[in-house]
């Protein structure tokens, strides 16, 4: 099933401004794809945060301009030789990183067909054991499910290996995709924690994954996110569905986790929103329909791709596709058009970059917005576009700058740049903001639809 083609883009008065970033990201990255600040070490090159993120978005603009290939071509080289004894780390480092931007470049001629092979192989192998090494529960970590040091991660590689591969790929790649889907179809199922029933990806306190978590949660938690929580995997296990590759149980999983989804909603002035993480005390309460604890602030937990509500309406909506269930597609637009009614949408962001940032929402409300075909969605990702190609930084080595964490709380304005790192990938870097503000401009106008869609914003669980 491909995704519909809604016809709104960036206006022409803003076109030119949001190419004009794209193409100084792009240089800057070409030229100099290793440079870093004083005292910084250099981003990994087998990683979506290094050379093959880089890679990754050159393969992007090829589309528009084959003359790009040679260079994303030198970035795949790069990235492909750091690769020496290592290991994946989810999708976004060693070679499920590498393949993501392989299989992307491969979609522009059939190339590398000897590398997809080997590092088809090479991830299947490792999803297969780490599905095999999970600790016995009830409860698990993040890395059991999440879409970035995940299962559900690295199975959207194996997704692509699956419909856009050739015979070997799809052989090679193929039981290991269907074991993923197994594994989250089984996590979807509720275990009993105390006595009650809590979802089967709840993580509990002694796997949390930082000491301040262990506080914050002594019980555990419920992830509701993109990036750790539930909404990756049923991005995943729905994307799976709708190209016809599923497993026994795989649709009353999707059912399970999106009716939850459905029915942890809450609700303000602007409409629907979720909480990002549930804890464990809170969820028994709400499937009690007890009292509940207050909730958080609605705008930090608004916009986000890692955790917002646009990203998960995503999957949700996805959901609602192969399920017939109208009340979710409603629900997923209603939540979208609430993070732009609400006040303050903007200013909880956290910098310019993806995972925490405007291109993160930017490519979240454009890909809903493609998804339903909806003209206000997509009229507000050119507006949006504008303002972060104007936000670009002369000052940076790559012209955006990924805000560092401990200066997040200080909030983030285009034009006064708090204290910062250059970065040159996708979840932090320059890379995923220049790919994000792609998706607003019009496409390469092949007639073949499919050929038009980006496919960096997989490595989200966006596509």
């Amino acid at each position: 099933m491909t995704t519909p083609v809604a016809t709104t883009a960036a206006a022409p008065g803003t076109t030119g401004r949001i190419e004009a970033a794209v193409e100084r990201v792009a240089a800057a990255l070409t030229e100099e794809p290793q440079q870093h600040g004083p005292g910084r070490p250099a981003a990994p090159a087998a990683a979506l945060g290094g050379a093959a993120g880089v890679a990754l978005l050159l393969t992007e603009l090829a589309r528009r301009d084959p003359g790009r290939l040679p260079a994303a071509h030198g970035r795949l080289t790069v990235a492909a030789k750091a690769l020496t004894n290592t290991a994946s780390v989810g999708l976004h480092h060693g070679p499920a990183a590498v393949l993501v931007a392989v299989q992307a470049a491969a979609r522009l001629g059939g190339h590398y067909p000897r590398l997809r092979h080997t590092l088809t192989a090479h991830v299947a192998t490792e999803q297969l054991a780490r599905l095999a090494a999970q600790p016995a529960g009830p409860g698990v970590d993040w890395s059991s499910y999440d879409a970035i040091a995940g299962a559900s991660g690295t199975g959207r590689v194996l997704l692509t290996a699956v419909t856009d591969g050739d015979a070997e790929e799809r052989a090679t790649a193929e039981p290991a995709l269907r074991a993923t889907l197994a594994h989250l179809v089984a996590l979807s199922r509720p275990v009993r924690v105390g006595g009650r029933q809590v979802p089967g990806w709840w993580v509990p306190g002694h796997r949390q994954l930082t000491a301040a978590d262990r506080a914050r949660f002594p019980r555990g938690d419920i992830n509701l996110g993109t990036a750790h929580g539930i909404a990756g995997p049923l991005a995943l296990l729905a994307r799976s569905a709708e190209l016809d590759v599923t497993v026994d149980g795989q649709l009353a999983a999707v059912r399970r986790i999106g009716g939850w989804l459905a029915a942890r909603a809450d609700h303000d002035a602007s409409g629907p929103y979720w909480q990002p993480r549930l804890p464990l005390d809170e969820e028994i309460a709400r499937a009690c329909g007890g009292p509940t604890s207050s909730a958080a602030p609605v705008a930090t937990a608004a916009a986000a791709w890692c955790y917002g509500s646009v990203s998960i309406a995503g999957a949700l909506l996805r959901a609602a596709r192969v399920t017939g269930e109208e009340a979710w597609h409603r629900l997923a637009l209603d939540s979208a058009h609430a993070v732009l009614a609400r006040p303050g949408t903007l200013d909880h962001l956290k910098g310019p970059t993806v995972c925490h940032g405007e291109a993160g929402f930017l490519q979240s409300l454009w890909r809903l917005g493609r998804q339903a075909e909806d003209p206000v969605l997509l009229d507000h990702c050119a507006r949006l576009a504008d303002r972060l190609a104007a936000a670009f930084d002369q000052e940076a080595v790559y012209g955006y700058r990924h805000l560092a964490p401990a200066h997040r709380d200080r909030g983030w304005q285009p034009g006064r740049p708090p204290s910062a790192e250059d970065n040159p990938g996708i979840l932090e870097g320059a890379a995923g903001v220049a790919a994000a503000l792609l998706s607003v401009l019009p496409g390469p106008g092949s007639s073949d639809h499919e050929q038009d869609e980006p496919v960096w914003d997989r490595v989200l669980l966006l596509s």
